[in-house]
């Protein structure tokens, strides 16, 4: 195999509301990546990584894409010591099984499925990862396999350019503990029976990121008080996806008016965003390991 590789992802907005139609805007990060391989002699890691990729052709087999999919050669791969070599952490919103899925399509997809469009495309790749995660909007693996930012707007994505951070950085935190998106999915669907709460996300929350990911595509100096007030609601409303560790570190970037934290993903663990507009967040961060985007 040609060991391509194919990189973790950053939804930098849109947790939640990307599965309730809000906007949503994803960017690929190649600090951690994988790629598909072959051996004859499989160590423990790569055995259970053969398994789940086993795991993952048995779940597709039963869905409606055999015009798209080579199941045979995929088989045949899979017998031969298919595994997925990565260093994407696991649990930890950054999308690993998004990474997967993208070099599955990639290396199986038949000849036909080069005159698919992009949207056609992002259906099938949902369709894989529902296995996952129960529901798939096939953002993680669109962003994955086209290794491009992606805006995500009406159910459909589009390719865009490079985006520009003005006056501020961006750092992802970990938490140092793993989450289940799947987990975190349930807790919000429980949330949103409750009148208040989808009241609050579906007249404010998502009003709120479409405007953070308008003014930030824009460069509008009106992002850094938008993305304010998304921080501040999602600390109130979102309590059970942000670990205990983060509680203060959030608070205190508020309190300061410095640096916002927010959501990366489902939450509950993993990593965690943080916008850096005065450069002074070395002190508040020296318990946890965080990176530049």
């Amino acid at each position: 195999m040609d060991n391509k590789k194919f990189y973790s992802k950053i939804l930098l907005f849109g947790e939640y509301g990307v599965i309730s139609n809000s906007n949503a805007l994803s960017i690929p990060l190649e600090k951690f990546f994988g790629y598909l391989n072959k051996s004859d002699f499989l160590n423990n890691e790569e055995k259970m990584s053969n398994s789940n990729i086993l795991q993952l052709y048995e779940f597709m087999i039963d869905m409606d894409i055999n015009d798209a999919i080579d199941f045979n050669f995929f088989k045949n791969d899979i017998d031969k010591g298919l595994h997925f070599a990565s260093n994407i952490p696991i649990a930890s919103g950054l999308g690993s099984s998004g990474a997967l899925v993208a070099s599955i399509f990639d290396s199986f997809q038949k000849k036909d499925t080069v005159n698919l469009n992009v949207e056609e495309i992002k259906n099938l790749l949902s369709i894989i990862e529902s296995k996952f995660h129960g529901k798939s909007s096939g953002l993680d693996p669109s962003v994955s396999l086209f290794n491009s930012p992606i805006f995500y707007s009406n159910g459909q994505i589009k390719l865009i350019d490079k985006i520009h951070y003005k006056n501020f950085k961006v750092y992802l935190i970990d938490s140092g503990i793993s989450s289940s998106t799947k987990k975190m999915i349930e807790i919000f669907q429980n949330k949103m029976n409750e009148s208040e709460f989808r009241y609050f996300f579906d007249n404010k929350y998502i009003i709120n990121t479409n405007e953070c990911i308008e003014y930030l595509l824009n460069g509008s100096d009106l992002f850094r008080d938008s993305l304010k007030q998304l921080s501040v609601s999602s600390l109130n409303n979102f309590k059970e996806m942000i670990p205990n560790q983060l509680i203060n570190v959030w608070e205190n970037g508020l309190k300061s008016d410095s640096y916002y934290m927010k959501l990366c993903g489902s939450g509950g663990g993993g990593f965690f965003l943080l916008f850096d507009f005065n450069d002074q967040i070395n002190s508040s961060l020296s318990d946890f390991n965080f990176y530049q985007i």
